[in-house]
């Protein structure tokens, strides 16, 4: 009984990771990788595990979200779920025409108080936490560490991040991409957070969106160039 209750513990554990690899496509942002994608203030990224493909956010302008889609060949109706990061304008301008587009999209807004979730097999909510807006983020369970992927990160990207780790009980995240809100913050303070998230073993971070120029230019220095920012960007995890 006791070795029939471990294999059944070690099912749920491995099922519970994304299986094979993890794609994430960056639909939009403040910079473009291609001159046939329009790249605007706001952010939006797909993310493909297992036969699911959950959005996280959709930008400010419904027109070039709509655009960027149809010219990165991704169908609405592919999509299963909508996860809206937080409630501000540069994130959910695009909701009303995808969702005619596809009624089936089942949409999870941020909700002050609201714990962690599992969103589809392999891919979390790490709940909304508090801050000037309440966010949540998006985590990716694979067998290389978490990947943790951020609207704009209102409560802090160190926060966001040590929520995943403690919620998904692991302390290594393969990679965090996503809008980290450092644009205000001098190089001493984006120093500091680096070395934080440095001591909870992130060990690669692309920074996007409402990052800042200056936060851009240090995570690379301190992470490498990786994979890149921009609409259009298309990451593989194996």
């Amino acid at each position: 009984m006791r070795l029939l209750l471990a294999l059944s513990c070690t099912f749920l554990l491995t099922a519970a990771r994304a299986a094979g690899p993890v794609e994430i496509q960056i639909l939009y942002d403040n910079t473009s990788t291609r001159p046939d994608l329009k790249a605007d203030w706001g952010f939006a990224a797909l993310v493909s595990a297992g036969g699911h493909r959950v959005l996280l956010d959709t930008g400010a302008n419904a027109g070039i979200f709509m655009g960027n889609l149809q010219a990165m060949d991704v169908e609405p109706a592919s999509i299963e779920r909508l996860v809206i990061s937080h409630e501000h304008a540069d994130h959910t301008g695009g909701i009303d025409p995808l969702l005619k587009r596809n009624p089936k999209i089942t949409v999870h807004r941020p909700r002050l108080g609201q714990g962690p979730f599992q969103v589809v097999p392999g891919i979390y909510s790490t709940g909304a936490l508090p801050g000037p807006a309440a966010e949540q983020a998006l985590v990716v369970e694979t067998p290389k560490g978490l990947v943790v992927i951020t609207g704009c990160s209102h409560p802090g990207v160190v926060a966001l991040v040590e929520a995943a780790e403690k919620q998904r009980n692991t302390k290594s995240v393969r990679l965090l991409v996503g809008g980290f809100h450092l644009l205000d913050m001098d190089a001493g303070q984006i120093k500091g957070i680096i070395e934080r998230l440095r001591q909870l073993n992130v060990t690669q971070a692309v920074a996007t969106h409402c990052s800042g120029d200056l936060a851009v230019k240090m995570f690379r220095e301190a992470f490498g160039p990786g994979p890149g920012a921009g609409v259009g960007r298309r990451i593989v995890l194996e």
